[in-house]
């Protein structure tokens, strides 16, 4: 009956984990779309110009 405490505390250990995994793509993904934005503005910013 005792394992029973080791099974809750792997399954807390594994949402931990997941947790932090999605987080951290949500941070990651943030990062990528305001990249995305500026490059997008220089672009639109360059069109204009003609070397």
């Amino acid at each position: 009956m005792k394992d029973i405490g080791f099974l809750f505390a792997g399954y807390g250990v594994i949402w931990v984990v997941l947790g932090g995994y999605i987080f951290s793509m949500g941070r990651r993904q943030s990062g990528l779309k305001r990249e995305l934005e500026r490059l997008e503005r220089e672009m639109a910013a360059g069109a204009g110009r003609h070397d």
